[in-house]
């Protein structure tokens, strides 16, 4: 059966959503180090992924032709995790939200070299709507340098990881791509933390598991896209939405003021998602069959 072309902006826009549910649960455990919730992040999420593989009977190792590239991918995804959950304990989460949200542009950058696909001009102006949007809806006045290199590192590693995940293709599963991310995730945090351990209390442990499984259901449906995706520019544009959960979960769940210049900024953010996606499908159905 063939694959609906949407389907890989459907798997995206819940990666999404998935991750600023996780961004929630980071900000509601004030009192826990970063890489503390990124081990028992990953600690839930590996398990989840080797019941998931044995389930399905598929070896976790995936195909000696592909480590490079998903252990690249796993070293990529551990860089931008650690830097994008200290960008989050520093910054408030709107802002931290909407450095990490710069990583579709280094994605694009990245896919010129690893995968091939050159970004076409009318793409860099959209981009560049978009990242007028995000200037315009947070800015950088009154934040820490060190907050904003922490939450441009994490873009530029966020954005990385996608290409290597479009370097995979459908050639592994899914799941796989998750093992190796978390494979090399896990012994990285589990050392950290013997260096700054603090012990869970009460409803802590409520919000690590709810970090842990929204983070597998997230990995799942942004591994997915990237694999069926033709553009892996066109996809990560559509990661600039989230910078809509964060405005809006900011005010709910953490009294964050949101003022006009913000919701004029993302509904620019949203202009050059909508033409870059628009733009990306039109060159899709206009190329010829192969």
């Amino acid at each position: 059966m063939k694959k609906s072309p949407l389907a890989p902006v459907f798997y995206m826009l819940a990666a999404t959503l998935l991750f600023a549910l996780v961004n929630i649960g980071i900000k509601k455990l004030p009192d826990l180090p970063a890489v503390e919730i990124i081990l028992f992040r990953s600690v839930i999420s590996l398990a989840l992924t080797l019941g998931q593989l044995r389930w399905l009977g598929v070896p976790p190792w995936g195909q000696r032709a592909q480590l490079p590239d998903l252990l690249l991918r796993g070293l990529a995804g551990a860089a931008a995790l650690v830097l994008g959950f200290l960008t989050i304990k520093q910054l408030p989460l709107a802002p931290a939200v909407t450095l990490q949200y710069l990583g579709p542009v280094f994605t694009a950058v990245a896919g010129i070299w690893l995968l091939g696909q050159p970004v076409r001009p009318w793409q860099w102006v959209f981009f560049g709507i978009s990242l007028g949007g995000v200037a315009v809806a947070q800015g950088f006045s009154g934040l820490g340098w060190a907050g904003v290199a922490l939450g441009l590192g994490a873009a530029a590693t966020s954005g990385l990881s996608y290409v290597f995940n479009s370097r995979i293709g459908t050639k592994e599963n899914s799941l796989v791509v998750i093992f190796y991310f978390q494979a090399v995730t896990l012994p990285i945090a589990a050392v950290w933390t013997c260096f700054n351990w603090h012990t869970p209390q009460g409803a802590d442990w409520l919000w690590l598991v709810a970090v842990g499984v929204f983070t597998q259901a997230a990995l799942w449906c942004v591994t997915k896209s990237y694999q069926h995706g033709k553009q892996a520019a066109g996809i990560a544009a559509l990661d600039y939405l989230g910078l809509v959960y964060a405005a809006a979960f900011g005010t709910w769940f953490f009294g964050e003021k949101i003022k006009l210049s913000t919701y004029i900024g993302m509904a620019v953010v949203l202009l050059g998602v909508a033409l870059n996606a628009w733009y990306s499908a039109r060159r899709t159905s206009h190329k010829p069959a192969q």
